[in-house]
């Protein structure tokens, strides 16, 4: 079994075309820069919700608190809080600890080693992460915006500063736009190998 499965990691990995150093691909160093940098992020912050609490270290638990406290961040606020009502955020987390940190790590290193094995992979993560950072980004744009303090019943994750806001703004759109992109990029390099028409038939 553990020799299949390198077989079957060596096989998925393994350049189908002429190799070329990530130097000579700057668009898929980025992307792959891009996965890299992600991946640390989502361990480190975003999934704390999911953790045992007793196991998360202090200083990443200090680390969430205080992106808390500058951003107001409802989307990880509700995710966390068990409620109901917040139940589509805390399926984003789960989505993304399980569909998407594998992609991080198999798609850096597919792209940096050129394979094109990995373009399905990223075409699935890209439209998905697109899609959850567009719901994450009209939510965060549909609070209403107050200075502090809030007058009730517009506390906590229920309402946003300006200044919140744009905090928000420029953490989640990146995470909208440069998936999109790498959905895009990855349909296009699909459609010229014929590989979507194929499937399509």
């Amino acid at each position: 079994m553990p020799t299949r499965l390198y077989a079957t990691t060596v096989f998925f990995l393994h350049p189908r075309q002429p190799s070329m150093t990530s130097t000579k691909r700057p668009v898929d160093l980025f992307y792959a820069v891009f996965l890299a940098i992600h991946l640390p992020m989502t361990l480190a912050v975003d999934l704390q919700s999911l953790y045992p609490q007793h196991l998360i270290p202090e200083p990443l638990k200090e680390l969430l608190r205080f992106w808390i406290s500058i951003s107001n961040d409802p989307i990880l606020q509700g995710g966390g809080s068990g409620s109901p009502l917040w139940a589509w955020a805390r399926s984003f987390l789960a989505l993304e600890a399980v569909g998407q940190i594998p992609i991080f790590i198999f798609g850096a290193y597919g792209l940096y080693k050129g394979s094109r094995s990995v373009q399905v992979p990223l075409l699935v993560y890209g439209v998905s992460a697109a899609t959850t950072t567009f719901a994450c980004l009209a939510t965060v744009l549909a609070l209403p915006v107050h200075a502090p303090p809030f007058p009730p019943p517009l506390t906590g994750a229920l309402a946003l500063s300006p200044e919140q806001r744009t905090i928000l703004l420029g953490a989640y759109t990146p995470y909208l736009i440069i998936p999109l992109l790498i959905a895009c990029d990855m349909a296009g390099r699909l459609s010229r190998r014929g590989y979507l028409h194929e499937k399509m038939l």
